[in-house]
This record gives structure tokens, C-alpha cells and sequence, in this order.
């Protein structure tokens, strides 16, 4: 059955309606009440899509349990390595609270034979956090997932107030002021610049990522830069609602437009019943394109098929689509959720568990990895040796009007992750 939610998130739909004045989850669901949230200017979270509720998860091939994706993407084999996140954490924003989110995940572990993270702080951010049961199913997606990718890995959970961007991008701010981990995931979301023209005003659509220049406090190119200094990996949902940017009907969105952000598009995950992995194409909800932001010189030198010449993206994909969604547990019921919400997480637990690799082979963490996926493991053109070795190549399906395709595209960017080898490469290399 498909459960409707009083939620503080608008479907894509509403979305097109209400982004200049709205930073939203990227959450598409498929019923929706009025936001209960009094903020002319807020977060939601990445629109993530319930499929149905039920008592008992089903975990079949199109409502995935954890050891059916771990065995596609193979998470199994590096975690029989012993690599799991240890001594890692990963931080996680969202918003509004989730009162039942660690009996959720102890609930969540001990049906799949999950151990508990060693540690599941909760900080609120910003006073006293709203209650909403969408943002509530957001976080148990975030963290359960995040969980799963790194089983052993910390987690801190960082509760914004009010899903606004103050309170949002403050959490980043705190995560990098305490130090709290080297992976941030961000499965939200909200207007950026439309079709090159921008608005840095807060609560109006707060514009390219580079234009925020401190405006109502917030200035998230600033913020991206202290993270590159402390090797903090900033990861972002790129989005449910499809083609974005340059050349489109749809606003960009932030904080997937940010150069200083490794965006997670989605994709459309085959499995057979044991998880054996039998191909992706890209889902059509995956938010992607040219986005008005200058194209850094990483993507320049990679030769990405880019028409506008701007910052493409996003970056890298993991599974997203609704009819493969993920199980998770949430306020008493099991539910299957889609969207880059899913993508995110998976793609945060997976760099704790690189930066554990970098760990153990003295080396600091990863940090900003773009330049690195798109030189070193990309290539000119997707000439490197390594890519082929390290990600899945995602070639048919597209998000409209931009395809998949060989090499980087608008829709999956480079493509999702084979695990174990594109963990070994960044695990290893001095300069990733």
C-alpha cells in the first residue's frame, strides 16, 4: 500500500512552484499535507519515495534488504577484508528530530544482523527541533543506510532546528568546528540559480552556490573551502525531479551545484534474488546537468560532454530508483523509500570506509575527491584504466532531455561504485 505523510517536503510539483523561496529534501512522495513548518525559507529533505509500509520487510530484488545491495555493489567482499568504518565517523544533517531514531536502528540491525554503530550521538542545532514525520523517515533513511555502508563507523547526527538554511549550513559549520568526522551526507535541498540568473537573497531562492557571500549569515562556498582544509568530504543528494540548470525548465538546486560538493545522482539498480549484481541505467528522477557555476578544471581537463561549458553535474550515482528502493524502519513500520536519498548515505558509509583504508595505510583522508575521481580514476575522456575497474558505467536511460551514456553524463556523472576496487584506489593513493 502507498501511506500517505503530513510532511514539511513539496513533491516535484509543488517544488516547481515554491523554490524561490524554499530549500526542500529531496523527497518526492506520493501524497503530501501543507508544511507545518513557520520558515519562509526552508529545508526539506531529499524528496525520498515510499513505495508502501508494511510489518515485515520484503527484501526482494525491488525492496532491497542490506545484504542484497551490499552483495550487488560488493560491500561483502570489503567488509570480509576488515574494512567496515572502523575508527570513523560520519556526520549527517537533517532536520526536525526523529525521537525514535536509535531504538529505530536497533530495530533495523537486528533484523538484518547488523551490529549497532559503536557510537549515535544526537546534537540539535540551532534550539529545540521541530517535529515532522517526513523529515523522521529522512533520517532513519540516512542513517540506517549510512550505517549500512560502514557498520562500524560512528555516526552524528546533527538535528537542525527548523529546516532553514541558517540552521542547515550551521550544522556543517559545527561538524567542522568540532571536528566530528570526515564525511558530511546532505539529503536536502533548494533553489538555486534559474537558467543563469541568481539570487543571493535568502528566502528568494538563495542562488548559485559561489553567490551566497555571507548573506543572512550563510556563506556555503566559505564553509566548502574550511572543509577542504580539514579533509571533510561534503557529500549532497543531487535530486528527484530530473534535468536542472542550463538548457532546462528547472531551477538548480543547493547545495548539489556546489563545486565543493561530491553530488550522488541515482540510478535504476538490477539484482537478481541472492544480490548478484546484473546492470544499472539511469533513473529518470535523477537530478543532473550544467549548472552556472565556472566548469573547474578538473571536468576541463577530463573532457566531460558538457554544452554550456559550466560546472556539470552530478558526480557519481548509487541506486535511487523507487521500483528498487531500500527497506528501512521507521516509528514502528517498515517502509520502502527511493530518491538520491538513498544514494547519499551509501556513498558517505562507503568514503568512512575508505578513509579507514587511508587509516591504516597512514595516509590522511580523502577529503575533496573530485579532482582525483575525474583525473586520475576518469582520465581524458574516460581514458584511465581505472575506471573501467572502479565504477559502473551507466549507458542507457536518461533524466530529459539529458542521456546516460559512455563516460561522465548528466544523469549518473561517472557512474556508481564497484567497491572493492574503487576503495582499494582511493584506500592507497598518497594523492587521492
Amino acid at each position: 500500500m502507498i501511506r500517505g505523510k503530513k510532511n514539511c517536503l513539496f513533491s516535484s510539483v509543488a517544488l516547481t512552484v515554491v523554490a524561490f523561496f524554499v530549500l526542500t529534501p529531496f523527497v518526492t512522495i506520493t501524497a503530501y499535507s501543507p508544511s507545518t513548518v513557520p520558515s519562509s525559507s526552508v529545508v526539506t529533505p531529499d524528496p525520498t519515495i515510499t513505495v508502501y509500509a508494511s510489518d515485515t520487510p520484503n527484501c526482494t530484488p525491488n525492496s532491497l534488504c542490506p545484504n542484497l545491495l551490499e552483495t550487488a555493489y560488493g560491500f561483502n567482499i570489503l567488509f570480509g577484508s576488515g574494512t567496515e568504518g572502523f575508527g570513523q565517523t560520519i556526520v549527517i544533517v537533517d532536520a526536525c528530530g526523529d525521537p525514535t531514531i536509535s531504538s529505530d536502528l536497533t530495530t533495523f540491525d537486528s533484523t538484518f544482523g547488523l551490529p549497532n554503530p559503536p557510537v549515535l550521538k544526537v546534537t540539535d542545532i540551532g534550539g529545540a527541533p521541530c517535529s515532522d514525520s517526513s523529515w523522521s523517515t529522512e533520517t532513519s533513511l540516512d542513517v540506517e543506510w549510512a550505517h549500512v555502508a560502514a557498520p562500524q563507523a560512528d555516526i552524528q547526527l546533527l538535528v537542525a532546528a527548523v529546516p532553514n538554511p541558517q540552521d542547515m549550513y550551521r550544522a556543517w559549520t559545527y561538524a567542522l568546528t568540532k571536528h566530528l568526522g570526515n564525511q558530511i551526507s546532505n539529503s536536502f535541498g533548494g533553489a538555486g540559480c534559474y537558467n543563469g540568473t541568481c539570487n543571493s537573497t535568502i528566502g528568494q531562492g538563495i542562488g548559485s552556490c559561489e553567490s551566497t557571500g555571507g548573506t543572512e549569515g550563510v556563506n556555503v562556498a566559505k564553509i566548502l573551502q574550511q572543509a577542504q582544509k580539514h579533509k571533510v568530504t561534503v557529500l549532497a543528494s543531487s535530486g528527484d525531479s530530473g534535468a536542472e540548470g542550463l538548457g532546462t525548465s528547472q531551477e538548480e538546486a543547493i547545495p548539489g551545484d556546489c563545486q565543493g560538493v561530491l553530488t550522488v545522482g541515482g540510478t535504476f539498480l538490477t539484482v537478481s534474488a541472492s544480490g548478484v549484481y546484473e546492470g544499472e541505467t539511469a533513473w529518470s528522477g535523477s537530478a543532473g546537468g550544467y549548472m552556472t557555476n565556472t566548469e573547474p578544471k578538473y571536468q576541463i581537463f577530463a573532457n566531460i560532454t558538457d554544452p554550456y561549458n559550466t560546472l556539470g553535474k552530478p558526480d557519481v550515482a548509487a541506486d535511487a530508483s523507487p521500483s528498487t528502493g531500500v527497506e528501512i524502519y521507521n516509528d514502528g513500520s517498515w517502509e520502502v523509500i527511493g530518491g538520491t536519498s538513498v544514494a547519499c548515505p551509501l556513498w558517505a558509509g562507503f568514503m568512512a570506509d575508505v578513509n579507514q583504508m587511508r587509516a591504516v595505510n597512514g595516509l590522511q583522508p580523502a577529503g575533496f575527491v573530485n579532482q582525483f575521481l575525474y583525473e586520475t580514476v576518469y582520465g581524458v575522456n574516460g581514458s584511465s584504466s581505472l575506471y573501467s575497474q572502479d565504477f559502473h558505467e551507466i549507458t542507457s536511460g536518461n533524466n530529459n532531455p539529458w542521456p546516460a551514456g559512455p563516460g561522465w553524463n548528466a544523469v549518473t556523472g561517472l557512474g556508481s561504485f564497484i567497491v572493492p576496487a574503487l576503495a582499494k584506489t582511493l584506500g592507497s593513493s598518497p594523492s587521492a
